[in-house]
């Protein structure tokens, strides 16, 4: 079985030194890192991967959510974006609306990932995330407390939310088509997606597994990972993949990799 399309949806662009993204290299370089998010369609379902920044956020960051994000007015500046980059308006472009989203699987919850989810979970889809992300969310430590932020992860919480906290590998269909693999590293639950495509064969969506594609190659995590180590045995797991299923990897961060993604089938014709 094969899922039928994927669309790359990009919700901005967020600048910063490169030798963030790959440790020790080229340092003062500024990086133009995309923000997509992934909508996959299957024959069963619909799949977002990742639910990219929030507008709100970068348009007040003082007052996002319950307590506000105040460090985050220093870091805004950098983020390019505007109202048709919202995520519900990339949808509609597509054809969709949120409410036509069966699953959002997170790869982590830092706020360029995890913007947004209120919209999903408002709309009643499910939300899947690794139990180790959800847990260290709530009580991260060092460098990692400046990307989780409260009014991202706040409709996590609720009663009403539709939250399936997983642990380990997950095959959304059960076919092999949409598979999330766990690759901790840049965050203790993040997670990168499997996809079985028509035309493109297998993909894999490593999210931030690494932050740049020399990062990918070299085995050079984000000098700001909760875990160097487990990122490199991370990658390694990903470029496993890509040998034996002859996958093609695409970082999340990287443009040059996003603007190579696969097309949707009519976008060909």
């Amino acid at each position: 079985m094969t899922a039928d399309r994927l669309y790359t949806l990009n919700t901005g662009h967020w600048t910063f030194d490169f030798s963030m993204a790959v440790q020790m290299t080229n340092l003062g370089e500024p990086y133009a890192g995309t923000c997509p998010v992934y909508l996959v369609e299957h024959p069963e379902g619909t799949v977002l991967f990742d639910t990219g920044l929030s507008y709100e956020m970068k348009a007040n960051p003082t007052e996002y959510g319950p307590d506000g994000a105040p460090h985050m007015a220093e870091f805004v500046d950098a983020i390019e974006m505007d109202e048709s980059q919202r995520v519900e308006h990339l949808l509609e472009d597509v054809g969709y609306q949120p409410a036509d989203v069966d699953v959002v699987v997170m790869s982590h919850l830092h706020t360029d990932h995890a913007g947004n989810l209120d919209v999903f979970v408002d709309a009643g889809c499910e939300v899947v995330v690794q139990k180790d992300e959800l847990r260290y969310a709530w009580a991260p430590d060092g460098v990692q407390r400046l990307f989780y932020l409260t009014g991202d992860l706040l409709p996590l919480r609720r009663l009403d939310a539709n939250v399936t906290v997983i642990d380990g590998e997950y095959d959304v269909f059960g076919d092999g088509s949409v598979v999330a693999f766990p690759t901790p590293g840049h965050s203790p639950g993040h997670q990168s997606l499997q996809l079985e495509l028509p035309d493109a064969g297998t993909v894999v969506l490593a999210a931030d597994a690494a932050n740049h594609r020399q990062g990918y190659e070299e085995e050079l995590a984000a000098s700001f990972a909760w875990s160097l180590e487990a990122s490199v045995d991370s990658i390694r797991d990903v470029k496993h993949r890509e040998r034996i299923h002859d996958a093609d990897v695409y970082v999340h961060h990287d443009p040059d990799d996003i603007g190579s993604l696969p097309e949707p089938p009519e976008a060909l014709e």
